[in-house]
């Protein structure tokens, strides 16, 4: 199949792009069974300040789990809380069709703000799981979009020219991000959005 894209490489977000992110039902859950509030609940287990810490690889997703279970009081173990993280990571079968059309023809990589436990999950049911490379987690690099290091850990792990990356993505500054770092950007807001832009750039 004859292709005049420029793009060579298209970087996926994982969380509200190749997944939808439901965490209420397990923050009720575990309110259920702590008795606490379901929002007091979230924040411990989902919250950005928790997250930024074992997303950034500052402590471990372990480290956090044994801390969230302490603070709630629950008898549970790290592994069965992290299955019930885990649960929250919902697949997109709408826009799975169009990453595995992608990869007939052109790179995929991961490009995430994510956890050890989300991104070991979702490589057991992503299927295109085996194209993608390079496989960009926050928590491995350290460093987590919008900052620089994070895309700058994209270019030199791909070895593709930032002008020849799609980077897709559902927040504006990280697309911003991606675009002062000189690769194309495109705000994920639904599968056919997707797919126009990749009609425009010639991958389809």
């Amino acid at each position: 199949m004859t292709n005049n894209s420029d793009i060579e490489l298209v970087a996926f977000d994982l969380g509200n792009v190749l997944c939808e992110v439901d965490e209420e039902p397990v923050a009720r859950y575990l309110a259920s069974l702590s008795g606490r509030d379901w929002e007091d609940v979230h924040s411990i287990v989902f919250g950005k300040e928790q997250k930024l810490l074992f997303e950034s690889g500052k402590i471990t997703f372990a480290q956090h789990a044994r801390q969230s279970i302490d603070e709630l009081g629950i008898g549970m173990t790290v592994d069965q809380l992290s299955i019930l993280y885990d649960s929250v990571l919902i697949p997109s079968e709408e826009v799975f069709p169009l990453v595995s059309r992608i990869a007939n023809t052109h790179r995929l990589a991961l490009a995430s703000n994510t956890s050890e436990t989300h991104w070991n999950s979702a490589d057991r049911f992503l299927p295109f799981s085996a194209h993608l490379d390079p496989v960009i987690v926050s928590y491995e690099v350290e460093s987590m979009k919008p900052e620089s290091a994070f895309y700058e850990a994209l270019l030199s792990q791909s070895g593709v020219a930032a002008r020849n990356i799609l980077f897709v993505d559902d927040l504006a500054v990280n697309i911003e991000a991606a675009e002062r770092a000189g690769m194309v950007g495109h705000q994920f807001t639904s599968a056919t959005n997707l797919e126009s832009t990749l009609v425009k750039l010639g991958i389809f």
